[in-house]
């Protein structure tokens, strides 16, 4: 019998409330975060919620965590769980499963949709990310096979809050991070006493706002063709927009910002035009802008 979200969901409940390896979970939990509070910590683009968190973490846990015997605790909690036949199906399914991170390439609303890791694809059986996930959009999460050339999608999934750089669906193989370095991504470090505010990352409420910090760092670095009006940037992103050409916008922002010394400055700019993308107000959603819905869903879905 294929694996099915319900037993994803019993066997992520096991490794969450079992007293026979709390001490071992405590510690794993620790490992994970790089510290004993991770609510202290300062998170990126609204990706340190409690819920969301703890579902990075139990996902990590139950599938990459390895138990002194050598097991996964997905696989402790199966075995507790399930007898033969279906216990050897699930067992085979949560050793086989991956983590990876790829690109949305289609999305089928109420079912799921395509993930795409070079020349690897994936059907993912997920009809409450159907309804979230954009085409062009960048996905990390657990998958685990269900014996049908399809996958479900584990605990933890987290949508990029920013857009991938150039060139990155033709690179995505040899830059697949691991669920601790992707949560160390996601960390901000505490500012210090004076320390300017960080600017990786910005999230505005306004449309103007977000404009007008991309003009700003663009001034004091000599990038003028990032300094553009309001109404260049919203033609811009609408006619990406509408084609939900998510990677052709990013090739478009770092074709205006020119010449850079590394990554992280092309990362930098591409943050910022996210930021004006995400505030943008998108006329087939009655004016609202990315920000005003997503932060509407996080306020009702579960991770």
């Amino acid at each position: 019998m294929a694996l099915t979200n319900s037993m994803v969901e019993k066997l992520i409940g096991w490794c969450y409330e079992s007293e026979t390896i709390a001490n071992i979970r405590a510690q794993a939990r620790e490992q994970f975060f790089g510290c004993d509070n991770p609510e202290e910590i300062n998170y990126i683009a609204d990706t340190g919620s409690p819920n969301g968190l703890e579902r990075r973490f139990l996902g990590w846990f139950a599938f990459n965590f390895k138990l002194p015997d050598g097991q996964h605790p997905a696989e402790l909690a199966a075995r507790e769980l399930l007898k033969p036949p279906r216990l050897d199906s699930v067992l085979d399914a949560i050793r086989k499963a991956r983590y990876v991170t790829g690109i949305v390439t289609r999305v089928t609303y109420d079912r799921g949709f395509s993930l795409e890791m070079e020349d690897e694809k994936f059907t993912i059986t997920s009809p409450e990310l159907s309804r979230i996930v954009k085409k062009g959009q960048v996905i990390s999460a657990h998958i685990l096979p269900t014996g049908k050339k399809q996958w479900l999608i584990g605990p933890g999934w987290l949508v990029w809050p920013v857009l991938p750089g150039p060139n990155m669906r033709s690179q995505l193989k040899s830059v697949q991070p691991d669920p601790i370095a992707i949560e160390r991504l996601l960390q901000e470090e505490p500012k210090a006493a004076g320390e300017s505010e960080p600017v990786d990352y910005p999230q505005d409420d306004t449309f103007e706002a977000a404009v007008a910090r991309m003009s700003e760092a663009a001034k004091r670095e000599g990038k003028s063709k990032l300094i553009l009006s309001p109404e260049k940037w919203k033609n811009i992103i609408l006619s990406h927009m509408m084609k939900n050409d998510a990677i052709g916008f990013a090739e478009k922002v770092s074709k205006l910002a020119g010449d850079v010394n590394s990554v992280e400055e092309i990362n930098k700019w591409l943050a910022l035009a996210m930021n004006i993308w995400n505030t943008t107000p998108q006329p087939d959603r009655g004016g609202k802008s990315a920000i005003e819905i997503m932060r509407q869903q996080q306020n009702n879905k579960k991770f």
